[in-house]
C-alpha cells in the first residue's frame, strides 16, 4: 500500500484496476479488503464490473494507515 494519500477526485468514479492502482495493492488485496468491509462498490448489484468512487478510495486508504 502506498504511504502517500491517493490522489483521486472525491467525486470520480473508479473501476477496480484503478483503485488497486491509486491504494498501491494487487487485485486479491483489494478482494479482501472489500469482504472485510473497507470499501464498498456504488453499484453493489453488479458483481461483474464494480464501480468505486474516489472518496471511498480515500476511506479506505485512511482506514488502513489508522489501524
Amino acid at each position: 500500500m502506498t504511504e502517500l494519500r491517493p490522489k483521486c477526485n472525491p467525486d470520480g468514479v473508479y473501476s477496480v484496476k484503478r483503485a488497486c492502482s491509486e491504494l498501491g495493492i494487487c487485485h486479491k488485496t483489494f478482494i479482501k479488503y472489500r469482504l472485510m468491509g473497507l470499501i464498498a462498490p456504488l453499484n453493489p448489484g453488479n458483481t461483474r464490473r464494480p464501480k468505486f468512487s474516489g472518496q471511498a478510495i480515500i476511506d479506505c486508504w485512511t482506514r488502513l494507515t489508522t489501524i
